[in-house]
């Protein structure tokens, strides 16, 4: 299962009093490679470096539209079996599926969360 969204957890980090200015040369490649990584976080190039030369966590959480997506229609699908049960109009509920969908999400929760754990240690 793949997610779609940006969501940025940064580890540390707050408003400083920064009064100091570095400068450094890179290639034409290199500072298009670190843009591009500073966009994919959400940030600007400034605040990047710092969290990246301070080796402070920066993970980026992609592809979370979908996640929450599948997690509301389940969440959807299981009010209304609740209330068709309230009505008494169903007795006898087969979760099966919803429980199948439940673990995938689960899964690739738990597999978000390793690759977070690999990412910052």
């Amino acid at each position: 299962m793949k997610w779609n969204t940006n969501l940025i957890w940064l580890g540390g980090g707050g408003i400083a009093n920064k009064t100091k200015i570095v400068k450094f040369r890179v290639t034409p490649e290199e500072y298009e490679i670190i843009l591009e990584k500073a966009q994919k976080a959400n940030m600007n190039l400034s605040r990047y470096l710092s969290f990246s030369a301070l080796e402070k966590d920066i993970v980026v959480f992609e592809d979370l539209k979908e996640f929450t997506h599948q997690l509301s229609k389940v969440g959807t699908n299981l009010n209304q079996i609740a209330i068709l049960a309230h009505q008494g109009r169903i007795t006898c509920v087969d979760v099966g599926e919803v429980k199948k969908v439940v673990k995938d999400i689960w899964q690739s929760l738990t597999l978000l969360m390793q690759k977070t754990r690999r990412t910052k240690g």
